[in-house]
């Protein structure tokens, strides 16, 4: 019998976004008969429900990645006894967990180990206190030090990997993150049932701060002064999601706004879309850009640090805003509507680019890197 590699992969957090449908287009592309993979998270998983039933999925009883590092080794343990695997590879995502991973191989040479960057390290100014600031700084401590211990570190975008360079002297490869899938054509001409009267803004993100959906709710607010029939549509779930629907009440909107929690298949919506907004504080590579542009649904986005610039050309693909600036996003949300060839034409200079970010060809990189590694 051939022996398999064994992947695991560590992902502490897995929730209904860019990371987990980015981690999904790559075992979705892995050959089963080559690789034996357990998937391995805090909380439970919405992966398990449309992947292989072949693939294993382990719940772990930490209730915090940091708390984590002594049952992670009991698994990788028990792989590492089973002689019947080629090799064993760790797979981590997301600067945190990368940590964490370090030590959870500290003593087991047999491991080898991938860490997935996707977080851009300036999202740590985010933190803002006292003890979140010792904490950034303690991050970008340990990332000098323990990122050493891995066998690749991997950027999911070239600023990103970049950056992070400047913080270890770790060689930095970027593998764009799988993201350009045709697939998603096809998923999005299923019906919905969207009033054909109405004009509509699409913002798939989870609801939370670092999103910033006060900024998209701001500029929907103007544009909707000067566009009676125009109605924005929310895709997403989060701790912000009740500040997000009274802050709609206070600027009296939230008759023109659609809140759709966790669609498992935003693409029909997209399809239906005239325009997507993206209004994130930080990004690392926001796949939602990616699949809007694969549709053909033009985008405007925040210069966010790291993906957006790249996937949309730095401007030439879609229209780029500084963070925060809703009045900037309300006056390119009008001159949308009132000339859409603008932004309609970048949409097609912008797809015409993304096989930069094809699965499959990214795919076959990870690949070669698993029989490499």
């Amino acid at each position: 019998m051939t022996k398999k590699i064994k992947l695991v992969f560590f992902h502490p957090y897995s929730y209904l976004g860019g990371a987990d449908n980015s981690l999904r287009r790559l075992i979705e592309n892995l050959d089963l008969k080559k690789y034996s993979i357990t998937f391995l998270s805090l909380n439970k998983s919405y992966l398990r429900k449309i992947l292989n039933k072949k693939i294993e999925f382990k719940q772990l009883k930490a209730n915090r990645t940091l708390f984590a590092v002594s049952e992670v080794k009991k698994i990788l343990n028990i792989f590492t006894r089973n002689k019947n695997y080629k090799k064993i590879i760790l797979i981590s995502n997301q600067n945190f967990a990368n940590i964490i991973a370090s030590f959870c191989v500290e003593e087991n040479t047999q491991i080898k180990t991938i860490f997935i960057d996707r977080n851009h390290l300036d999202e740590l100014s985010f933190y803002k206190g006292n003890l979140d600031k010792i904490k950034k700084n303690v991050i970008k401590i340990l990332i000098k030090f323990r990122y050493q211990k891995a066998d690749r570190v991997i950027g999911i975008c070239k600023k990103l990997s970049n950056d992070l360079q400047n913080y270890t002297n770790k060689k930095v490869y970027t593998i764009y993150s799988p993201s350009y899938d045709k697939k998603i054509i096809k998923k999005s001409k299923v019906k919905i049932n969207l009033d054909k009267k109405y004009k509509y803004i699409l913002n798939v993100s989870r609801f939370s701060k670092r999103k910033d959906h006060y900024t998209t709710l701001k500029a929907f607010e103007i544009a909707l002064r000067k566009i009676k029939n125009l109605k924005l549509i929310l895709i997403g779930y989060g701790p912000e999601r009740k500040n997000i629907t009274n802050l709609a009440k206070n600027l009296k909107i939230n008759k023109n706004i659609i809140i759709i929690n966790k669609a498992y298949n935003p693409y029909p919506y997209m399809k239906r879309s005239n325009l997507l907004i993206l209004t994130s504080v930080y990004e690392g590579f926001p796949n939602v850009l990616v699949e809007s542009l694969t549709i053909g649904t033009p985008v405007i986005s925040t210069n966010a640090n790291a993906g957006a610039s790249e996937i949309l050309l730095n401007g030439k693909g879609g229209d780029l805003i500084k963070i925060g600036d809703y009045r900037n996003l309300a006056r390119k949300i009008l001159n949308h509507f009132s000339s859409p060839k603008i932004l309609i034409k970048k949409a097609r200079i912008a797809k015409k680019n993304l096989y930069r970010f094809e699965t499959k060809r990214h795919s076959k990189i990870y690949t070669n890197l698993f029989q490499k590694i």
